[in-house]
């Protein structure tokens, strides 16, 4: 499900969509965001969900540490495995890892087999320089039109890349929270998780893009599908939330 890439509601999700219309401010204010704990009004929910509990997690689509960042500050985790197959974030990642050790870093995407990826990125470019917007990778170029067409009022060029995609290995430690965000990955992610969600039932926190494949995949070991509002945890019945929580 295409939609208008805003984390937030009310006045944060006003200041959000300004700061998304022009690519270039967004190239500027985007890095920044590390630095607070701006994030994505779905994710404090988890907070009420874990409490004070020391937790493993998964981080697939962990682009340049922005959601493990949110997890280090708002939960208790003891370990991070994060997943991410774009090389200049992949490079922020290892620089986070310096402060936090227990990060775990793959340097790839997940799916049912090892793979080269065709990945499509926007970009703009000034003074002859080349700035790509990593954070919107997509693996269909026609999904990121789209989502260029809903953000943008100030068009991105795209470009055309490749990133490896290797299968899941099951970690030995407990996973407790597997977060996915991989603008239209999902299915195949599912797939090639599925042993670790059979073996631990973890939550899921998965960016609402095709949701009901991704729970048909799911249902069979139980889970239900959430979305927050008012800060409160609601059976999703096809409400726009940018993710939703499976438990």
């Amino acid at each position: 499900m295409i939609k208008k890439n805003t984390a937030n509601s009310g006045l944060l999700g006003f200041i959000e969509k300004l700061l998304r219309i022009i690519p270039h401010v967004y190239l500027i204010f985007r890095p920044l965001i590390k630095f607070t704990n701006f994030f994505e009004e779905d994710f404090f929910y988890l907070k009420n969900i874990f409490k004070n509990k020391k937790i493993n997690i998964i981080d697939i689509g962990a682009s340049d540490g922005i959601s493990a960042l949110f997890f280090i500050r708002n939960l208790r985790p003891k370990k991070i495995f994060c997943y991410e197959p774009q090389r200049i974030f992949y490079k922020k990642l290892i620089n986070l890892k310096k402060k936090y050790k227990f990060l775990k870093l793959f340097n790839y995407g997940l799916g049912n087999k090892i793979n080269n990826e065709k990945i499509y990125y926007p970009y703009i470019k000034i003074f002859h320089m080349k700035l790509v917007l990593f954070a919107y990778s997509f693996p269909d170029k026609k999904e990121l039109e789209k989502q260029i067409d809903l953000d943008f009022l100030i068009k991105p060029k795209i470009y055309q890349d490749k990133i490896i995609i290797k299968k899941f290995k099951t970690p030995k430690d407990k996973i407790d929270l597997i977060k996915i965000d991989t603008n239209g990955s999902e299915i195949d992610i599912i797939s090639s998780i599925m042993p670790v969600l059979k073996r631990d039932k973890p939550v899921l926190i998965i960016e609402n893009n095709n949701i009901n494949k991704v729970y048909n995949k799911v249902k069979f070991l139980k889970y239900k599908k959430f979305c927050v509002e008012n800060n409160i945890l609601k059976k999703h019945n096809d409400q726009k939330n940018v993710n939703i929580i499976f438990k």
